[in-house]
């Protein structure tokens, strides 16, 4: 098998998804890079081999595989800037409000202000 050495000196240019395999299959279908993982050490495995790879911009690890690593781990991610790394919402997760939390948080993160989202015909 034939291994790619690091791009280093390229920029980072796409997004790449660590997915559940019971989800994996729909990220692809949706056209997303994506690597599964089963467990928190397959989790840690993945970005740390898309970090060494530089070729993620941003790093999204579906919400199971990231409640399964350990928080001082999570913190690290959450404080990279470079790629970006971010925890996907669960399907199975929280109330709708949470994720809408976490989506305002991660849009933040990404583009360096706050979104608020209203509903329609709401107001702020």
């Amino acid at each position: 098998m034939k291994t790619t050495p690091p791009r280093k000196n390229q920029p980072m240019t796409d997004a790449l998804v660590v997915a559940t395999p019971a989800t994996a299959t729909g990220f692809r279908l949706g056209g997303a890079r994506t690597v599964t993982a089963a467990n928190a050490d397959q989790t840690i495995a993945a970005v740390t081999q898309a970090i060494a790879d530089g070729q993620a911009a941003v790093i999204a690890v579906h919400g199971a595989l990231w409640s399964l690593v350990t928080a001082p781990i999570r913190a690290a991610w959450t404080k990279q800037a470079s790629p970006l790394i971010l925890t996907l919402p669960d399907e199975d997760g929280d109330v709708s409000a949470a994720k809408d939390a976490a989506l305002r948080d991660l849009l933040a993160r990404a583009i360096g202000y706050q979104i608020t989202f209203t509903p329609s015909g709401g107001t702020p």
